[in-house]
């Protein structure tokens, strides 16, 4: 193997790209794509939570009004009066045909229907059965998937709502129930009842439980969470168009040996995925999203670049089009898998068995550290990770490439000749 031809190969192939501007046009388009898939779809769902007001949401009120000690309630009124102010979701105030039919054909997302006996129900504490007051809540859930997810937040919210105020207004009155019983009770117990009606005790009986919120490497936003897979994901993406669109092998091969077309050609696909990587970076700071070491996040993205490119180019050098179908075949089996979206535990057994086993579960890791916080044990899983799949590829290749070659050679050809291919 000589460096000098493997230097020729590299030369002649910067010279044979500026050398055609549809050559250049195209080339600009690899470098560009696949920063495009990454930064749109992080943009898209930059803050989806904080967009719902966007969502319509029907509310039917058909509740009557309920008397409690000569007082007359109606909590659907209050329920109304509370959302009127509440932008959280595009709220539409109709009636219950409408509210049905929206759901059913798509107008609305989801839709709470409050009964005729809804502050009669909620109003029952007096009586030998108490009964609990019913919402419904309607939700057509082949409509969106995470609009219902949305939808089901939104309902907790409006019932967490009600249930303040029920206690309030309950409270209250038990408080001057037991004001009233207090005065045919011995002192001691009077005294256990003005305490009973302190602000604390009060406050005690409203929310007895509190839960403070500890946040761990904090991120303000849900794009900035997902951006390292998106990021990642982009990578792989951008190898794959690469050897899609980009020969492995070169037209003058007779004049080298495989080895030396092999390293020769790796110049181009390397230069052009840290350009695409270069790209992913500035639009990256340019987004916002939240990087909490610059240098780390770009040596990273550098790395797994790297890492990538080697190992998506060796397959297609090594299996021409068959490699093609392995890098596409290892993107689908990643998408899932990789721990980028949802927790790797959620997923089947099959999945989560394979979860150690493919590259992007590493180079997820390492950019969730850069980017978000630093926890240096898993930061050097993901980089010594990378560097032994550089390594392991480059060694594979070197020891198989030439007896492995004619085969590769005459399985292209067969392609080549069906007219398909």
């Amino acid at each position: 193997m000589s460096i000098d031809k493997i230097f020729h190969i590299m030369k002649k192939d910067s010279k044979a790209i500026f050398k055609n501007p549809a050559v250049v046009i195209t080339i600009i388009a690899i470098i560009i794509l696949p920063s495009l898939y990454a930064l749109l779809n992080i943009d898209a769902c930059w803050d989806p939570y904080g967009n719902t007001d966007n969502l319509d949401f029907a509310v039917v009120n058909n509740d009557q009004n309920a008397t409690y000690n000569n007082a007359s309630y109606n909590f659907g009124d209050k329920v109304i009066d509370k959302l009127e102010d509440n932008d959280d979701f595009a709220w539409d105030f109709v009636d219950e045909d409408d509210a049905r039919d929206g759901v059913e054909n798509g107008t609305y997302y989801a839709a709470i229907i409050i009964p005729e006996n809804f502050s009669s129900n909620l109003l029952s504490i007096n009586d030998q059965n108490p009964k609990q007051a019913q919402l419904t809540y309607l939700i057509n859930e082949k409509t969106n998937p995470v609009a219902s997810r949305m939808s089901n937040n939104a309902v907790n919210q409006i019932q967490s709502k009600i249930n303040d105020e029920v206690i309030q207004t309950v409270n209250g009155v038990a408080f001057n129930q037991l004001s009233v019983m207090g005065q045919t009770t011995p002192q001691s117990s009077l005294s256990q009842l003005s305490y009973m009606n302190s602000s604390g005790v009060d406050n005690y009986f409203y929310s007895p439980t509190e839960v403070t919120k500890e946040k761990i490497n904090p991120v303000d936003n849900y794009g900035s969470e997902v951006s390292p897979f998106y990021i990642v994901l982009s990578i792989w993406v951008g190898c794959v168009i690469s050897v899609a669109l980009i020969k492995a092998r070169y037209l003058g091969e007779s004049l080298y040996k495989p080895l030396e077309l092999y390293f020769g050609r790796m110049g181009l696909f390397l230069v052009i995925g840290l350009l695409q990587s270069t790209v992913t970076i500035i639009g990256a700071f340019w987004l916002g999203i939240e990087v909490s070491d610059p240098g780390l996040f770009i040596g990273c993205v550098y790395l797994i670049t790297i890492a990538f490119m080697v190992l998506i180019y060796s397959l297609l050098s090594l299996f021409g089009n068959g490699g093609k179908a392995l890098a596409i075949i290892m993107l689908v089996l990643q998408i899932s898998t990789t721990n980028g979206i949802y927790p790797v535990y959620v997923m089947n057994d099959f999945f989560q068995a394979l979860n150690p086993y493919l590259p992007m579960t590493y180079a997820i890791g390492l950019l969730r550290n850069a980017l978000l916080g630093v926890y240096w044990p898993t930061f050097f899983t993901g980089v010594y990770a990378m560097i032994v799949m550089i390594i392991a590829t480059l060694l594979v290749t070197i020891i198989i490439k030439e007896k492995f070659d004619n085969v590769a050679n005459k399985f292209e050809q067969a392609l080549k000749d069906s007219g398909l291919f």
